[in-house]
């Protein structure tokens, strides 16, 4: 059998040459990987901000919510109505463990209830908004892109903190945006009391 013409030396230098070989390629593969990265971060910087936004009717209204302060839309839940609390607050929901406060947004807004019937959700606040309720819906209507609508001719003068400016669609339909993080801080929507609305 031939024995190597390799000395043991040369096998060593050889072994490191590999070695610096490989670790070439990894750095090579990791100036890669991150050149990759930082382009994606840029078109992701660059890109155009999502104009989607959630719509849904509430009695004859349609109002429109950005899908980060939307949270779980829900069947319906049985809602244990809450002693000496204001007829828009329809009392608390056991979610999977979890209390939620349900409200009628039409009484609290229009003063008309919200009828309730197969079509009917709820529509939970974010997580993000810490703010453990939810609005009751007539029903959902979808995603809807707010770049298609145009600011309402009939606008009124004073609109709540809590909403936008009335937008119409390519069809005629009028939709509200509604700001669920700022009706959270409403001060008529936090006072849920009966006791509260007389001092």
């Amino acid at each position: 059998m031939a024995e190597s013409s390799l000395s043991p030396r040369s096998t060593v230098a050889a072994s490191r040459l590999t070695g610096a070989g490989r670790g070439a390629a990894r750095r090579l593969r990791l100036r890669e990987f991150q050149a990759d990265l930082a382009l994606r971060l840029r078109r992701a910087q660059s890109a155009p901000v999502t104009t989607n936004r959630l719509g849904f009717q509430v009695g004859a209204r349609n109002f429109l919510v950005d899908l980060a302060d939307a949270g779980e839309i829900l069947t319906v839940p049985e809602i244990t109505p809450v002693p000496l609390t204001k007829p828009w607050y329809l009392g608390l929901a056991n979610v999977r463990g979890n209390l939620l406060g349900v409200a009628d947004l039409s009484l609290f807004v229009d003063g008309v209830p919200t009828p309730v019937d197969k079509d009917s959700r709820v529509l939970a606040f974010a997580a993000d908004l810490r703010f453990n309720a939810g609005i009751v819906v007539t029903r959902m209507l979808g995603l809807r892109s707010a770049t298609h609508l145009t600011p309402h001719s009939g606008t009124p003068n004073a609109l709540p903190q809590w909403t936008g400016v009335p937008l119409v669609d390519a069809d005629g339909m009028v939709w509200e945006e509604l700001d669920l993080a700022a009706l959270t801080s409403d001060e008529r929507f936090l006072q849920i009391g009966l006791a509260a609305a007389r001092t």
